[in-house]
């Protein structure tokens, strides 16, 4: 049984159930509305490119085709039609697939992947308006991040919280479009927590099942929510319960993160956004990297050594200093560190298996060392701190320390840079106007009648790709 932050549990589902039956547009702060937003036209900026540019993006489509479902929500894909909950599998798995969506660092949970493309196609499938996505999202979003920040030290370790934890958010955006009640709502987390599954042995080889998490936390929300609207009754503890999901999925738990001003407070404006494409654990090395680089002008020639000081699960996740493939590179903090010293950026077009074979590269992650830095786990992982230290081939030994990286909610990126990288790889998919016509609509959100026509650019993918081949 895990180490409780208090002597008694609360009634954690049920709180949930009630803040999420609760929730209302027109009690939201300003804030908390910019905020879902803006993780919405993030995470279908990269959903869409995760789609259509990838290998596993293509198979999770092929996969729904397959089942030929009920046309009622977009595979990004294609732009074709098919069921809410393959729509929200699909577009779920493809949108961790390019490595540049958001995440929130206390909960350690990819929010929008795990949780964006199940209200997204339930928005869809009802046709609810904009403002009801709204609802859904800082629902979602604020179940997914407080359960994750409970048990992060310890759940993490073993699961990979993005596919477990975010179960739980996207069962409660599709309760809240579904007008689910207190207890329905209660059903769908009880039946979404039974189904929450994420392992970290995909990481040996990095394995495409990692999208799986997000995936299945998407289209399982889906099932667990609509099954719950049916009567399908679930376990209304599933959190706190002595045989649920903190009991059994984390040796401890800070409940007071659960509660602590709950609908008062909304986790969505804690979010955070990602401009280099690999794993979030690289993202503070890859900022210190790059500030030495530009300030002291390094290149291949000039470095004889980097050693990049790691907390331990850091070092864990992204020590690898020969990745089998361009997709494992992407949880290689040696390729992360000589491509930003060698191009000055780790943007998509770092991971190829070109570069992974450019000998300037190889070399360069020849000379980089990670070391576990354990004074550095104490503030894991409300901290992802990160020393990196250079030493050059004149002498010198230059070295650059920060907490978190670049786009968390206390080290953020200005709205303004999250939407024009969406307009950027969106138009790598879609002509340039319709990405920024794409954008601005999704700027104004709460104008959406209907979201089934909320995306005419995607929806119209399907011609424009019949008619290029």
């Amino acid at each position: 049984m895990p180490r409780h932050a208090e002597p008694d549990r609360p009634d954690a589902t049920r709180l949930l159930a009630e803040y999420v039956a609760g929730l209302r547009y027109d009690h939201l702060p300003a804030e908390a509305v910019a905020a879902a937003r803006t993780a919405l036209i993030d995470w279908v900026a990269v959903a869409t490119v995760g789609s259509r540019t990838t290998r596993q993006g293509a198979a999770a489509a092929a996969l729904a085709q397959e089942e030929a479902a009920r046309p009622e929500a977009l595979l990004f894909h294609d732009g074709s039609l098919t069921s809410a909950s393959w729509a929200a599998f699909a577009n779920g798995a493809a949108s961790h697939a390019i490595e540049l969506d958001d995440i929130h660092l206390p909960s350690i949970v990819h929010g929008g992947v795990a949780m964006v493309g199940a209200a997204v196609a339930m928005a869809q499938r009802l046709k609810a308006s904009g403002k009801r996505l709204i609802e859904a999202l800082v629902a979602g979003f604020d179940v997914q991040y407080r359960i994750g920040e409970a048990i992060a030290a310890s759940h993490y370790q073993m699961f990979h919280s993005t596919g477990t934890v975010g179960t739980f958010g996207a069962a409660a955006a599709c309760a809240k479009l579904l007008n689910l009640t207190v207890e329905q709502t209660q059903w769908a987390l009880g039946n979404a927590g039974s189904q929450a599954a994420g392992l970290w042995q995909y990481l040996k080889l990095g394995d495409d099942t990692k999208l799986l998490h997000p995936g299945k936390s998407c289209m399982n929300g889906v099932i667990a929510a609509r099954l719950a609207a049916h009567g399908f009754t679930g376990s209304v503890d599933i959190i706190e319960g002595e045989r649920g999901f903190v009991a059994t999925m984390s040796k401890q738990v800070d409940w007071n993160r659960i509660t602590d001003r709950l609908g008062a407070y909304f986790k969505v404006t804690e979010n955070g956004y990602k401009i280099h494409a690999c794993c979030r654990h690289g993202h503070v090395t890859i900022d210190q990297t790059l500030r030495l680089a530009e300030e002291h002008d390094l290149d291949a020639d000039t470095v004889r050594h980097v050693t990049a000081k790691l907390p331990t699960n850091s070092v864990l996740t992204i020590d690898d200093p020969d990745p089998p493939s361009s997709y494992k590179a992407k949880f290689s903090a040696q390729f992360m560190v000589a491509n930003a010293i060698r191009y000055r950026r780790v943007g998509l077009d770092a991971f190829t298996t070109e570069r992974l074979a450019d000998p300037v590269i190889r070399s360069l992650m020849n000379r980089v060392t990670l070391a576990e830095e354990k004074a550095f786990n104490e503030g894991f992982p409300d901290k992802w701190t990160a020393e990196v230290i250079v030493e050059t081939t004149d002498g010198r030994r230059l070295s650059a320390r920060a907490d978190m990286p670049l786009g968390e909610w206390n080290n953020p990126l200005p709205p303004a840079r999250i939407e024009a990288k969406a307009r950027e790889l969106l138009g790598l998919v879609i002509p340039q106007q319709a990405a920024n016509d794409l954008v601005a609509r999704l700027k104004r959100l709460e104008m959406v009648a209907d979201a089934s026509t909320m995306l005419p650019e995607l929806a119209a993918m399907a011609t424009r790709n019949l008619a290029a081949e």
